[in-house]
């Protein structure tokens, strides 16, 4: 009986710790939330983080410490997270030797939950719309390359999501707007890609040449997967 009693004197006691846990130094701060990613405790880390950012609102250490986080949520795959942290450093920190590396680590973030999002007509749009401003912004830049190539399975997906939802309206027997979403890579219907970037080096297809592609080879899509399908 008395060690349960300690236990839960010890327990409680540093619950009570946890809770009262506020204004620390910058420095404090900063290194638990190194220390929460160290044990890959991203949750807490992204707590010590809202007190680092909170009590101390132009440390120094945030950028960092933002930075950090972006990229432990990467490694952990939650990329929405990762995303985000990303996005705010550009909003709030970057500047003109770090915004491409930055908006690339941005871009890899979200072509890596392009997975989860492959239905998602606005995420596809968005996703395609900073891609293309990224290799308009930066042609000859050293992650471009590699940007180009997530351009390239964006817009392979965009033309696989316009062939489904097609599917869709067809089953319905609208064929006005199944016909509107197969041609909407037709050069009649959309600009070249390559009109707008003049200088994209090769590696970058739009929809319109990828189209005349007769080999692509479709998306694995597993049978329990299908089975929720459209």
């Amino acid at each position: 009986m008395f060690t349960i009693f300690a236990f839960m004197i010890v327990f409680f006691s540093a619950c009570s710790n946890k809770v009262e846990e506020f204004d620390k130094p910058a420095m404090y701060w900063y290194e638990e939330i190194f220390k929460e990613i160290r044990y890959n405790n991203l949750e807490t880390a992204d707590t010590k983080f809202a007190s680092l950012q909170s009590e101390h609102t132009n440390s120094p250490l945030i950028p960092e410490a933002m930075l950090a986080l972006g990229h432990a949520h990467m490694a952990q795959e939650e990329f929405l997270l990762a995303e985000f942290y990303f996005d705010e450093y550009l909003k709030r920190f970057s500047n003109r030797q770090n915004y491409s590396y930055i908006n690339y680590l941005k871009i890899l973030a979200r072509f890596y939950s392009f997975k989860n999002q492959s239905k998602d007509q606005e995420f596809m749009q968005e996703s395609l719309t900073e891609i293309k401003n990224y290799l308009e912004a930066y042609p000859s830049e050293i992650y471009t390359p590699f940007v180009g190539y997530i351009f390239t399975k964006f817009q392979l997906g965009q033309i696989e999501l316009d062939q489904a939802i097609a599917n869709v309206y067809r089953k319905q027997d609208k064929e006005y707007a199944a016909k509107l979403y197969l041609n909407r890579s037709d050069p009649k219907l959309r600009s070249s890609f390559r009109s707008i970037t003049n200088g994209v080096p090769w590696y970058v297809m739009d929809a319109i040449e990828l189209k005349k592609i007769d080999y692509i080879i479709p998306s694995y899509v597993p049978w329990y997967v299908m089975i929720f399908n459209w």
